[in-house]
C-alpha cells in the first residue's frame, strides 16, 4: 500500500488539474449568474473543491496505513491554512489586477497552483506520512 514519490506527484498532478477546473466553474457561475461578489464566490467555490478534494487525497492521492482519525487534525490544519492562504491571494490579486473576467479567474487558478507546492509538501510529509515499518515479531 505505501505509495512512492512519483505515484504522489503524478496524482497530486491529477487532482490539481481537476481542481482548478471545478473552483473555476462555480466562481464564474456566483460571480456573473448569481450576482455574488468576488469574495463571496471564491469562498463557496473554494470550499465545493475542498470539500470534494479531501475524499480524493484520503482514498487516492495519499494512500496511508495511517487511520483517518490519526490524520484528521493535521489535515484539518494543513486545509485550513492553505484555504486561506489561496483565498487571500487570490481576492488580493482579483481586486488588484482581476479588471476582467479572464484576468481573475488566471489569477485563481495561479494562486491554487502556486500553493499547491506548499500543500503537496504538508501532505506528503506531515498529514499523511507513510506508517513506520514495523518490526516482525519473533
Amino acid at each position: 500500500m505505501k505509495q512512492s514519490l512519483v505515484s504522489r506527484l503524478f496524482w497530486f498532478g491529477v487532482g490539481g488539474g481537476i481542481s482548478v477546473a471545478l473552483n473555476l466553474g462555480p466562481f464564474h457561475w456566483l460571480r456573473t449568474r448569481g450576482g455574488l461578489s468576488d469574495g463571496v464566490a471564491l469562498a463557496i467555490s473554494l470550499t465545493c473543491v475542498t470539500v470534494i478534494f479531501s475524499i480524493w487525497n484520503y482514498f487516492i492521492n495519499f494512500r496511508t496505513k495511517r487511520g483517518w482519525r490519526e490524520c484528521q487534525v493535521r489535515y484539518l490544519a494543513a486545509v485550513a491554512f492553505c484555504y486561506l492562504l489561496t483565498y487571500t491571494l487570490a481576492l488580493s490579486g482579483i481586486k488588484q489586477w482581476g479588471h476582467t473576467n479572464t484576468l481573475a479567474y488566471g489569477i485563481v487558478a495561479g494562486c491554487q497552483v502556486a500553493v499547491a507546492g506548499l500543500k503537496f509538501l504538508l501532505y506528503h510529509f506531515w498529514v499523511y506520512p507513510h506508517a513506520p515499518a514495523r518490526d516482525p515479531v519473533c
